[in-house]
Order: structure tokens, then C-alpha cells, then sequence
């Protein structure tokens, strides 16, 4: 029986729970806000919270109660933007793999709120994570046990034999892998398998499914080339996916996987750096999403012969994938695909990396659309997890009326530079998530 990691942690929480009783309040003035989708910021407005809520955006003045249920916050010179969202994490593996090995859920768990930790002062309030087993996390943050970005876990991501999820020893079967005795992984034979671990990884509390139809990078049994599912398996998550009301993304490279899974329905790609041009004109006809991880194989693919741990092969495949990142990035440009980032940076070495995955995107995109393609371009594919959606009071990733307070007040302007947002410790001021101040450093 799959047991799914849990976190019972000791750690003082990073900031103080909301107050039970009468309404809390957060007024934000003077502020400069961008709202998520507009080209440009207002200034001038000011932003009412009512516990987690946006209850009022206006220019006039905004009357309160100012009790001790009331912060005050002015936002004079500053910009009010949505929370950072990153669609591509894996928070359960922050030491690697091998080490991960030797580690327990428990350990795991820890090193996870670490990094969620982390993730808040930098200002990203959401977290997709997709490839691990973080469903206990994800429980953990709804039931209000623990403090953190929202997190919408997909759970151990589903792998053939030999596919990029396949992370057993050379010397044992796949199926009996520590990481699928965990839940972190499901390796699987055909479409009866498939339907089995999604509604597995659907009952712990998935909110969205993470398919492995290609090979991969830092993987030791698939090549590039690979395709490691079939058509009728790729189907069968899907089906299965759907009928709980939310859908799959799927880890591809290859251009065969991923017209594989987009002939089974399919609409979310994850990576895509080895796509033929005629597939993105496809994506484009059907709605589809690429999920960009740029700063991972531009930068960290530039010297894959120098990265820890990867072999011969390994390194092979990071330079193929860093030769195809330009131009595909250059066709999601230029075909104005629908795109949301994704950092995949998740060794504790990178982690403070991340917002460095905003401003590489810049040699491709305009600066607002960096912007957007991690807050309301980002929310709009969190939603399209229906009914397994953890959070449905209101939108994600915009600053409007009936929107969850997920907001970040920082210095400088990112709309004429998302590099500001790379200095975090310096220009990421306050982050406030759910109706609480996480950090106030003004």
C-alpha cells in the first residue's frame, strides 16, 4: 500500500496565522498596481483586503475600521503586482535524487518546507509541483497546518519501464523502487496501470496529472529519441484525468511525443525543446500550452559536461536539449503560443536561481509578458484543474475584486525590467499570501 508523504513539522511558521473572530483587514494606498493582464500599471490606487480576499480597488479613498484587525500599509513608489507563480517545481527532491533515495518522507518533507520557505521571499505564492510525492505537503497547506505557497502537487509522475520516471537501480525491477514505494513515482504497464495510478495519485489529493510520454535529461534509461508510452496509454490518463475534471501535463522533448500526446488529447507540454516547427502551428490550432523551463536549458545546459553527477550520456542529452532551446523559444514567440513559466530548478544550488528564469526569458518576450506568463497566463491552467482545484473562492495570479490576496509590493519597476525581481532581497518588499503578511520589509 502507497503511503503518501506527510509533514508534522516543529518549525516555528514564518508568519502569524490569521486572527479568529471579527474580520482582518489589509489597506494597501498609494500604490502602483499592474493587475495581472494589462500592458501597463495604474498608479494612484489603492487595494482593500478583507481576510483573504480583495474586497475593493479604487483611486479614491478607501474607509476602514482601523482596529487591531487593520494594517496600513503605504505603497508610495512601489509596484503591487500578483504573486510570482512557478509551474515547475519538484520540491521533494532538493538534495537530488541519489541522496533523496536515502532520505524518508519525513526528511523529505522538511527539506520541501525549506524550500517553500524560500519560494515566499522571492515572492512566488504558488507553486505547481510535477514530479514528487508532495500530496502531504499540499493537504498540509489547504487544512492550514502549515504556512506556504499554495501548492498544487501532481504527485509522483507516471513513467514506462525504462521512462524518464524509471529512477530504480539497474539491478532491481522498476516496480519494486523505493520512490514508487513512496508514491513518488508510478512506473506502469499499459492503460488498465495507467488508470490505476491516476486515480491513485487523484485520491491523495492531485490536483492535476504529470505523464512521462518521452525521455529526459538527468535520466539514465531513456534517450532523448525515446517515446516511452503508447498512444492508448497516454488516452487512458486523460480519460481518467477528465473524468475527475482536470487534466494532464505532459513531460516531452522529442517531437514524436509530443504529437503522441497531443493525438490522445493532450493540450500541456512541459519542456518541448527538440518540437518541429509544423507541431507548433498544430499547438497553436489547438490551444495547447508549453510550459517553459528557459533558464534550465539555456544556462544550465550551456556546460552539461560540468554538471554533478551526470555522465557521458547525461551530458549528450543537456547539450541537445540546450542546442533547441533558442529556437524553440523563438517559435512560441513568433506563433504567440500560450506559455507559462516553469523554472525546473530544484537542486538546493539552483533554488536561489529561480527568479533568474524571468530574466533570461527576456531574449525572447517582452517584459510584461514574462510577467504574465507566471501569474494570470500561469492561473488560468491551475484552474483548468476543476474539480481537483485546492482553491476556488476566487482567481489566482491577477489583482481584482473577488481575487485571493496573493500580492507582492516591489521596489522598482518590473514591467521595464523583470530583472528587478531577480534582486528579491532587496526589491521584493511584501509579499502577502492568502490575506496574511508574510514579509514586510518596508
Amino acid at each position: 500500500m502507497i503511503r503518501f508523504a506527510t509533514l508534522v513539522l516543529l518549525l516555528a511558521p514564518a508568519w502569524a496565522p490569521a486572527q479568529d473572530g471579527p474580520s482582518t483587514h489589509i489597506l494597501i494606498t498609494n500604490a502602483t498596481v499592474w493587475d495581472g493582464t494589462s500592458d501597463a500599471a495604474t498608479p494612484g490606487l489603492n487595494v482593500l483586503v478583507e481576510n483573504n480576499l480583495i474586497k475593493q480597488i479604487s483611486a479614491e479613498p478607501i474607509a476602514v475600521n482601523r482596529s487591531a484587525n487593520t494594517t496600513v500599509i503605504d505603497a508610495a513608489g512601489k509596484v503591487l503586482m500578483p504573486g510570482l507563480i512557478d509551474m515547475h517545481t519538484h520540491l521533494m527532491f532538493k538534495f537530488g535524487v541519489p541522496k533523496t533515495r536515502e532520505m524518508d518522507p519525513t526528511e523529505q518533507g522538511a527539506a520541501a518546507y525549506e524550500t517553500m520557505q524560500l519560494y515566499m521571499r522571492m515572492g512566488y505564492t504558488t507553486l505547481r509541483d510535477v514530479g514528487g510525492n508532495s500530496l502531504g505537503l499540499s493537504r498540509s497547506l489547504v487544512a492550514g497546518r502549515i504556512k506556504g505557497p499554495r501548492l498544487y502537487s501532481s504527485g509522483g509522475a507516471i513513467s514506462s519501464i525504462s521512462g524518464h520516471n524509471d529512477r530504480g537501480l539497474p539491478t532491481e525491477h522498476p516496480k519494486d523502487d523505493i520512490f514508487g514505494r513512496h508514491g513518488a513515482a508510478f512506473v506502469v504497464t499499459g492503460p488498465i496501470e495507467v488508470r490505476e495510478a491516476v486515480r491513485t495519485i487523484l485520491r491523495g489529493g492531485g490536483s492535476q496529472i504529470k505523464i512521462m510520454p518521452g525521455g529526459g535529461v538527468a535520466s539514465q534509461f531513456d534517450p532523448l529519441e525515446a517515446t516511452t508510452l503508447m498512444e492508448d496509454e497516454l488516452r487512458a490518463a486523460i480519460e481518467a484525468a477528465a473524468d475527475f475534471g482536470t487534466y494532464v501535463c505532459a513531460h516531452a522533448y522529442n517531437d514524436v511525443s509530443i504529437n503522441r500526446f497531443l493525438d490522445a488529447g493532450g493540450r500541456c507540454i512541459e519542456h518541448g525543446f527538440l518540437i518541429e516547427e509544423k507541431t507548433i502551428r498544430r499547438m497553436k490550432k489547438l490551444g495547447a500550452v508549453m510550459s517553459l523551463q528557459a533558464y534550465a536549458a539555456y544556462e544550465v545546459f550551456k556546460d552539461p559536461e560540468n554538471i554533478p553527477g551526470f555522465t557521458a550520456e547525461n551530458a549528450r542529452k543537456g547539450r541537445q536539449v540546450n542546442e533547441g532551446a533558442d529556437r524553440m523559444m523563438r517559435w512560441i514567440s513568433e506563433y504567440e503560443i500560450d506559455a507559462f513559466g516553469g523554472s525546473d530548478l530544484w537542486p538546493s544550488t539552483q533554488l536561489p536561481l529561480v527568479p533568474q528564469d524571468l530574466v533570461v526569458r527576456k531574449r525572447w518576450f517582452e517584459d510584461v509578458e514574462i510577467l504574465r506568463q507566471n501569474t494570470s497566463n500561469a492561473a488560468r491552467w491551475l484552474a483548468k484543474s476543476g474539480t481537483k482545484n485546492p482553491y476556488r473562492e476566487g482567481p489566482l495570479g491577477v489583482i481584482e475584486e473577488g481575487a485571493y490576496a496573493d500580492m507582492i509590493l516591489v521596489e522598482g519597476d518590473p514591467l521595464a525590467d523583470v530583472a528587478v525581481l531577480a534582486d528579491y532581497e532587496s526589491t521584493v518588499k511584501v509579499v502577502i499570501k492568502d490575506g496574511e503578511i508574510f514579509q514586510n520589509n518596508l
